[in-house]
Formats: C-alpha cells, sequence, structure tokens
C-alpha cells in the first residue's frame, strides 16, 4: 500500500510519513469541514500507530496505539463511548492479536478519558495531578449545558445567542449519555518507564502547562512520542492551567527527543518544523498580549485586538483553526501576570470566559469550523 501523508504539502510544513490502513469514509469532518487528511488508523513504523480525526477541532481527538507483540497500549480514549468504539473497530486487526492491557491518559480533558469504561479490569496509567482532576466536568453537566445552549439560542440578548450557538455546536457531535466517569486506576509523578514485552514506554509528567496533569509518552525504540495536548496542530492551542512557560519548556523537551513522529493531541502528525512554530506562537501572544496589559486592555480586548492585527493577520497562525481559543489564553496569562480579575467559581468561570470567545468567533466568519460561528 502507497504510504498516505496526511499533512498537506501546501500548508508549508515538513512532510512526515505514515501509512493510512483504514477508516470510516466521510466526506466531512465533524463539524461539517473538508478534511485535511484521511480519518482513521495510522502506522508510524514499527509497533506505532495512531487513530487521526480531521481536523483537530473540539474533541477531534488523536489516539495512540503501541503493539509490543501480544499486548497493547492505548493512548487516551475518547469523548464519548460512540466515538471510542469506532476507534476500537478501527484497530481490531490489531487489538485480536494484541489485545489492550494498558490505557495511558495524558490528561483530564473528557475528549482523552471518557472513554475510559470500556476498559474494566485494565491498569489505566496517569500523572497523580491528572487523576485529581478527572471529576472537574462531568458528563452530565455536558449534556445540561448542550440542553440549555439550544435554548440560549433564541434569547434576545446578542452575546448570550452567540454563546448558545458556539456551545450547542461545540457539543453537538457527541454523546454524552451513558458516560462513567473512571480515573485512572495507577497514578504516578515525575517520570515512570512502563516495559511491554520488552517494549520500553517511558511517561514523563510536564503539568502544570495545558492542564494541571499534562503527560506526554515517548517510545524511544521507535523514535514516536505521543504528545497529547501539549501539541495543537492548525489548531489554536489553549492554556487551561499554565503558566505558558511550561508549555513552551514542554515543546523544548519534544525537540529534544530522538524522535521523527510527534502524534499531536488534535490535528495532523508533526515534525520539528510544527512544534517550533507553536513555540512561535506562544511567544507571539504573550508579547502582544503583554503590551496591552501594559496599556489596561481588559483580556478580552487584548485578545480581539491581537488577532484583529496585521501582524497576526500576515502570520501561519491566523489560518489554523478556531483562532478564538486567544481570549481563553489571554485570561490565563492576564493571571499569571498578576491582574486582579473578576471571577466565577470553578465552571461557571470557564463558561463566562467562553461567552467572550463565542463574541470574538463571531467577528472571525472566514474562521474554522465555520459552523460554530455561522448564525443558524
Amino acid at each position: 500500500m502507497r504510504a498516505q501523508n496526511p499533512i498537506d504539502e501546501q500548508q508549508g510544513v515538513n512532510r512526515v510519513n505514515a501509512q493510512w490502513l483504514t477508516g470510516p469514509n466521510r466526506s466531512h469532518t465533524r463539524f461539517g469541514e473538508l478534511p485535511v487528511f484521511k480519518e482513521g488508523l495510522y502506522r508510524l513504523g514499527g509497533r506505532c500507530y495512531a487513530w487521526m480525526v480531521p481536523n483537530g477541532s473540539w474533541g477531534e481527538t488523536n489516539i495512540g496505539l503501541i503493539d509490543c507483540g501480544g499486548k497493547s497500549v492505548l493512548i487516551d480514549t475518547c469523548w464519548d463511548l460512540k466515538f471510542t468504539r469506532e476507534m476500537l473497530d478501527g484497530a481490531s486487526p490489531i487489538i485480536k492479536s494484541s489485545p489492550i492491557e494498558y490505557v495511558v491518559n495524558t490528561h483530564s480533558d473528557g475528549d482523552h478519558c471518557w472513554g475510559n469504561q470500556l476498559f474494566p479490569d485494565r491498569e489505566i496509567i496517569a500523572s497523580n495531578a491528572c487523576i485529581h482532576h478527572m471529576h472537574h466536568t462531568t458528563p452530565t453537566s455536558m449534556r445540561a449545558l448542550g440542553i440549555s445552549c439550544s435554548l440560549l439560542k433564541s434569547l434576545p440578548d446578542s452575546d448570550i445567542q452567540k454563546f448558545g450557538h458556539y456551545m450547542s455546536h461545540m457539543i453537538k457531535p457527541y454523546d454524552f449519555s451513558h458516560i462513567k466517569i473512571v480515573p485512572a486506576n495507577q497514578g504516578f509523578t515525575g517520570q515512570k518507564t512502563v516495559s511491554v514485552n520488552g517494549v520500553e514506554i517511558i511517561l514523563t509528567e510536564v503539568g502544570p502547562a495545558h492542564t494541571d496533569g499534562d503527560t506526554i509518552v515517548y517510545v524511544p525504540s521507535q523514535g514516536v512520542v505521543y504528545a497529547a495536548d501539549i501539541l495543537f496542530i492548525h489548531a489554536t492551542p489553549v492554556v487551561w492551567a499554565g503558566p505558558v512557560e511550561k508549555i513552551i519548556a514542554s515543546l523544548n523537551l519534544l525537540l529534544g527527543f530522538k524522535a521523527d513522529v510527534f502524534v499531536p493531541g488534535h490535528g495532523p502528525l508533526s515534525s520539528r518544523h510544527d512544534i517550533q512554530l507553536l513555540i512561535d506562537y506562544w511567544t507571539f501572544i504573550q508579547d502582544e498580549l503583554y503590551l496591552r496589559f501594559q496599556r489596561d486592555m481588559t483580556p478580552y480586548e487584548a485578545a480581539r485586538d491581537v488577532v484583529m492585527s496585521h501582524s497576526f493577520q500576515q502570520s501561519p497562525f491566523a489560518g489554523w483553526d478556531s483562532p478564538e481559543r486567544i481570549v481563553t489564553n489571554a485570561f490565563n496569562l492576564y493571571r499569571q501576570w498578576g491582574a486582579k480579575l473578576p471571577s466565577l467559581p470553578g465552571n461557571l468561570g470557564i463558561l463566562n470566559i467562553m461567552k467572550q470567545q463565542a463574541k470574538l468567533a463571531f467577528e472571525l466568519p472566514n474562521a474554522t469550523p465555520r459552523i460554530m460561528r455561522r448564525p443558524d
């Protein structure tokens, strides 16, 4: 079979060779976009595989699979049971001969661990910080949010309408019913090496960064790294925990690995060029947002001003999925810089930020996924 390249060469990135094996025959992504790479199972060379989901937007999560010759290690599960089962069906020829014995959760976001219940009696490994935060959002709250946001779309307040549209379309492809949060049952701090039938797998805790408990997975003998949400490729990254310096340090750590293939949490397979571009993004927005922070702009005002600026519009970042995520990044950076911001407790605070993020999204009609910023 001729190797399928999951990265469009016209996007100006280095090629990453991987062989597409199988996958669902869909003409569009979950959000109605044309896919920039084929969905499904890729052989990365040797014993490593990845289930890749275009185009890397909300919940379009990449999953790793390592065949250790009679036993397999799964890296993350999906946001719902339907898509987790679809992934397992696609990988069934491998899993049949090498059943999944271990699951690694790279962090606590639901789109990386809410399929855990399909692996009863398996050893599920995550950092202790990840385990501590696995209940921070529940499937029940996500179902309630979807229902509420569908109703909000009909209210007269324009910003509330936009928030309702944005969030309801974010959730729409997923079914959060019948999900039971099953946290990892084996925790670690710092670094842990797992050896399965002679295949050494190194887990390195790099959080707090994207979240409080991020882990990257390195398979030295195969030259493959599963970087999870430390890496967003052709999709705007987001920081929920921070500090951003830890994300940049994690990206530099990736560059130090003897690896040829890096599997991001979202987006196409990546090369060192992509990692450096992500470092450039974080450096750029830190510098630009800090200038506006010093001018007493609010996080929203600063984020909007940066995205609308000529320098941003002429950068490669302008073409990335979901550029409005800079709003969340601005709020977290402002806190990092000591700003005293009005805040609501827990998830209410996150939803307040998402409301402002939705407002900016509707000012970016050409950004993707379009359905989230296109009025009904």
